[in-house]
């Protein structure tokens, strides 16, 4: 399952604070778990206006062994550029469940099977709005038992300035100016809530890779973002080559809860609603 693809913007932004980043504000990740996993709920309407929800999980490193990342942290903006194939991924462990429920989602909730490859979806929306709550438990995947936690789900709706045209491709350029996303605000019940754009390519050498990807997670109280142009360059960097790189920009609401457990384990469990893709052409 590729997780990029499915969950789209998968989470480190909101908990790498000041991690592995040296005098401006750049530096490598600088992991503070033994072994780090995350669970992705996220909801999608297609062209058709249908909602489906859909959930997975993915190792990012276990025993230090796996994913790293460049970034930047500041206080307006947590960008990260990695390539998704450094990450760990779904290596077979003995089993595990993992269940999210509440929110619009069946009276049994919907489950995360280990092992599974494929994704799971579910052709029905898993909450209406961000005063919902979603549950998350799980057992197994050879971490120690999470317990019921409750989290509020992200707002499912987003109004968009920026880009302005959302069936335009979007030019991206490593020199000229950084790419701004701007949306209206919106009540979040109270919550922290990120609005998050990435940028995803795959290099021209490596087609069956999972690519190269670029996120930033912007306060979603701010109303616009831009993606710094190093971490731009960057990535562009990452994918290679030496012509246009073209890809998907996408665009989400996003909240995130994070578990500490016994044994060095870290959990991130990040609920997402895709608010628009489109096609980017970055030149350099």
């Amino acid at each position: 399952m590729k997780l990029h693809a499915a969950l789209g913007v998968v989470m480190l932004g909101l908990v790498a604070t000041t991690a592995g980043c040296d005098g401006d504000g750049y530096g490598r990740w600088d992991q503070r778990a033994d072994s780090e996993i995350v669970f992705g709920i996220a909801q999608k309407k297609d062209a058709d206006g249908k909602l489906t929800t859909s959930v997975g999980y993915e190792f990012l490193d276990v025993l230090d062994s796996g994913w790293s990342a460049v970034g930047l942290v500041s206080r307006d903006r947590s960008c990260w550029a990695e390539r998704l194939d450094g990450r760990l991924g779904q290596p077979r462990v003995e089993g595990g469940v993992a269940t999210f429920e509440g929110g619009s989602l069946p009276a049994n909730g919907i489950a995360v099977i280990a092992n599974r490859t494929d994704d799971l979806v579910l052709d029905a929306p898993a909450w209406a709005g961000s005063s919902d709550r979603i549950t998350f438990q799980a057992k197994g995947f050879a971490m120690p038992t999470i317990g019921p936690q409750s989290f509020s789900p992200p707002s499912t709706e987003l109004a968009l300035l920026a880009p302005a045209d959302p069936a335009a491709e979007v030019a991206v350029d490593t020199t000229a100016k950084e790419l701004e996303i701007g949306w209206t605000p919106a009540a979040t019940a109270g919550q922290r809530e990120a609005v998050v754009a990435s940028l995803v390519a795959i290099p021209e050498n490596a087609p069956d890779s999972r690519g190269v990807e670029l996120r930033c997670f912007f306060d979603h109280d701010t109303g616009k973002g831009r993606l710094p142009q190093a971490l731009v360059t960057r990535f562009a960097a990452l994918v290679g080559g030496t012509g246009a790189i073209r890809g998907k920009l996408h665009i989400a609401t996003h909240r995130q809860l994070t578990i500490r457990a016994k044994g060095g384990w870290t959990v991130y469990v990040v609920a997402s609603v895709d608010q628009r893709e489109q096609p980017f052409t970055l030149s350099r």
